[in-house]
């Protein structure tokens, strides 16, 4: 991945827009329909599925257009996926805060617990709200509780744990 070169604005300018994504008779189009209120005001419907509203931000040189899409219970954030540097998706709702990374999602909840989510072989890691540490893998689980004070390795053939008690490594 290239990082970018800093830049003093990123954005130049923004529009309000509603995209009809359903005719009047609740048919579906292949590309919807974009309205500019004349108040600069829209109303965010129950279904983002027939109406949406959203705000396109427009890039300034090499930055790229966000669209910000406002629905009744989330914000998304959207960026082209083939220019894009970092992120290409962010959503905020009352509990969580997504955002895509290439390949990767990146949850951080309201209670401060983080996840990292990626498809594949790379599987689940996660910083709970206490501090535990959680990664699963397709073959391979860990846990690092909160304190430290645990360590647990555990594979289809093998468990290893170190306690309190002492260390603990076995075949299943």
């Amino acid at each position: 991945m290239t990082v970018p070169a800093p830049v003093k604005a990123a954005w130049k300018s923004a529009q309000l827009l509603i995209a009809f994504h359903k005719t009047k008779r609740k048919e579906k189009r292949n590309e919807p329909v974009m309205w500019r209120p004349n108040d600069a005001t829209a109303r965010l419907p129950d279904d983002p599925e027939d109406r949406e509203a959203f705000v396109v931000v427009k890039g300034d040189g090499d930055a790229q257009d966000v669209q910000i899409k406002m629905h009744p219970d989330k914000l998304v954030l959207r960026r082209d996926e083939d220019e894009a540097v970092g992120w290409t998706g962010i959503i905020a709702d009352h509990y969580e805060v997504r955002v895509k990374v290439g390949e990767t999602w990146i949850v951080v909840r309201a209670d401060g617990s983080v996840q990292r989510r990626t498809d594949g072989m790379e599987g689940t890691a996660m910083i709970e709200a206490d501090g535990a540490f959680l990664r699963l893998g397709s073959e391979t689980e860990i846990m690092v509780s909160g304190d430290g004070s645990q360590l647990t390795r555990r594979t289809e053939y093998q468990l290893d744990a170190i306690t309190a008690d002492g260390v603990v490594s076995r075949r299943k």
